[in-house]
């Protein structure tokens, strides 16, 4: 997965104009920030560079989570029908650019509070669109849509800012919300808390699984999107290979309840000459699941499957 051509060439367009950028000595200060304050609630992104620096170094990740997830659970016939969509926390438009592949004519509106990052949202996006300078934690969402998105915010806020700003993600929904974070035990375990709140104020817990109570026991689960990497990701993550898996963690809930017998692969495939071995989410917990060449229909689905997608 890779941004958009005429994305690419905005940033590069960016970067290219700012002589004093120093991708990899800005990038690492820029991680250690993010690693050294994370559940803070403070904002991370302070000048142009650093709002330049996150779209070419982050950005990518993140538009390729965001559009994996989405299309998997659409094509899974879990989010449907949607007209309208909340982006929260819009950051640099990884979302916008996703939804643009996915939905073309999607009602969208799209809430930041960093002016330096809507800056740079406006000047990589060749359409006109309207950010609106929202401060999550302060301002109570106004606006209703069909899908409320907040990809990779929660994670920045303090417990009580989360679960605060959790509550108005809901509030502000007609039918879905659907959040994404990082791939970690802690994203896991405070998602873990969330899928409580949903509950208690109405909402189905739709996927990656719909109980409410996990039934892994001293583990997490995650999941991957594979990035492909630009000349300028490489430099400034000093990098050799030609991508990285961004692991990532998820969440989507409605309103309406959706009844599927499914099971979910849950870890990466092992294959082996003759066999297949999957482990498996299912409504009564977790399934190990040889498939055997014998089964040769089940083998070949098996040889294709991905973590993430259903068996």
């Amino acid at each position: 997965m890779i941004l958009p051509q005429d994305v690419r060439d905005k940033i590069n367009l960016l970067f290219t104009g700012k002589k004093d950028l120093k991708l990899k000595s800005t990038r690492e200060g820029l991680t250690n920030k993010y690693k050294s304050n994370s559940g803070s609630s403070v904002d991370l992104i302070e000048n142009e560079n650093e709002s330049i620096l996150y779209a070419i170094s982050r950005m990518p990740a993140t538009f390729a989570v965001i559009y994996k997830t989405i299309n998997d659970l659409y094509l899974q016939g879990y989010i449907k029908n949607i007209e309208s969509v909340i982006d929260a926390g819009s950051g640099t438009g990884a979302g916008f650019f996703a939804l643009r592949e996915l939905f073309p004519s999607l009602s969208s509106h799209f809430l930041e509070k960093n002016y330096n990052m809507i800056d740079t949202f406006n000047k990589i996006c060749n359409e006109k669109i309207e950010v609106n300078q929202f401060d999550l934690i302060k301002n109570e969402i106004t606006l209703r849509a069909d899908l409320i998105l907040s990809s990779y915010v929660l994670s920045e806020l303090s417990e009580n800012d989360r679960i605060s700003v959790f509550k108005k993600l809901l509030s502000a929904s007609n039918r879905y919300v659907l959040i994404i974070d990082t791939g970690t035990p802690e994203t896991y375990t405070n998602f873990m808390k969330l899928k409580s709140i949903a509950i208690q104020n109405g909402f189905n817990i739709i996927a990656p699984c719909e109980s409410d109570n996990c039934p892994l026991k001293n583990d997490y689960c995650q999941f991957y999107a594979r990035v492909e990497r630009s000349s300028l990701l490489k430099v400034a993550k000093s990098a050799t290979l030609s991508y990285e898996d961004e692991k990532y963690f998820y969440l989507l809930l409605a309103k309406e309840s959706v009844n599927f017998a499914r099971k979910r692969v849950l870890r990466r495939p092992k294959i082996k000459k003759n066999e297949i071995n999957l482990v498996l989410c299912t409504q009564n917990g977790i399934e190990q699941l040889k498939v055997t060449r014998n089964s040769q229909d089940e083998f070949k689905r098996a040889k294709k499957i991905k973590i993430n997608e259903e068996f």
